[in-house]
């Protein structure tokens, strides 16, 4: 059943992963079809779209949750930092510790459309939100950022 699925979908779904580096796309797609091993009862219970819609959706949350990870990775206590400040310049550190504090979701769309370099339609195709929805969402998180790096220049 998965050697079926790989054979049919395994170029699909490494396209579908492709805004990621090459070697970042091929580890997702991996542990997508590892999970699938895991799953085998019941993809055979699911005919061919059906399966093909359980990898991607798998692909999508597995994704999901390794940005979600990295985010909180990437947050930072400002004092651990032997750093110098700069004027009107945030260091990497400062830049997670803010994205870090957005909402799950604002954080997401926000990591993967200036950091990753997805449009409001890709976002929308993978979150399954109209494009509307990931550019208000965006605006909603900039304004977020945008007060609180004041609040850190007020400091």
């Amino acid at each position: 059943m998965v050697e079926e699925l790989y054979a049919s979908h395994y170029d699909e779904l490494l396209y579908y992963c492709g805004n990621l580096d090459r070697a970042a796309a091929e580890d997702l797609v991996q542990e997508t079809y590892i999970r699938a091993l895991t799953h085998l009862e019941d993809l055979q219970d699911l005919n061919r779209g059906q399966c093909r819609a359980w990898l991607y959706k798998t692909a999508k949350r597995i994704y999901i949750d390794r940005v979600r990870k990295l985010s909180r990775e990437v947050c930072v206590e400002r004092e651990q930092l032997d750093l110098e400040p700069f004027e009107e310049d945030l260091t990497q550190a400062d830049v997670g510790q803010l994205v870090s504090r957005l909402p799950e979701g604002e954080r997401a769309l926000f990591t993967m459309r200036y950091f990753e370099g997805y449009n409001a339609t890709e976002l929308g195709e993978l979150f399954s939100l109209p494009p509307s929805t990931v550019r208000a969402r965006l605006a909603s998180a900039r304004k977020r950022l945008s007060g609180w790096y004041q609040e850190l220049d007020e400091c």
